[in-house]
């Protein structure tokens, strides 16, 4: 049978429970903060590049919009930007490219791709772009958003 311990006899020379998850608090409102500021950052960056797109997309053949959603993207990445954001605003930058003129000439050739998809990885491959990751591969992504345009009769991109 165990003898109980009296209070005083517990050491209690740590931190105090009430500095550490104030602490912990201070913290997760600098964090949320941060993270914050961080994506308000990112989702102005999308805005300026789509309101660019839409401008580069009225002289830019489907081909020039791609290297143009390329070129935004690796722009992006050198910002203070969140990754995720900007991978997955590819394909809205290149709608915002593509819906700026007709495209019948280019979807004569998307617009028959095989429905796998697996063909942007050698395209992108052909173009010296190698997807080392694929999730995140803007040359894959823009020519998805420029294969789904033309399947839907150049009225969107497939999110």
């Amino acid at each position: 049978m165990s003898t109980p311990v009296s209070p005083a006899a517990v050491d209690q020379s740590g931190p105090k429970l009430s500095w550490v998850l104030g602490g912990a608090a201070v913290l997760s409102i600098v964090f949320g903060v941060l993270s914050y500021r961080r994506y308000a950052m990112s989702e102005a960056y999308v805005a300026e590049g789509r309101e660019m797109m839409d401008e580069a997309g009225k002289r830019l053949d489907a081909e020039g919009c791609i290297d143009a959603a390329i070129d935004w993207h690796a722009g992006c990445e050198d910002n203070d930007t969140n990754q995720a954001v900007c991978n997955h605003a590819v394909k809205l930058e290149m709608y915002h490219c593509l819906k700026a003129r007709d495209r019948s000439e280019a979807c004569v050739d998307y617009a028959k791709m095989p429905d796998k998809g697996k063909w942007v990885y050698r395209t992108c491959d052909e173009r010296g772009m190698r997807c080392i990751n694929k999730k995140e591969c803007a040359c894959a992504e823009a020519y998805r958003a420029l294969e789904s345009f033309c399947r839907t009769d150049q009225e969107a991109v497939q999110m």
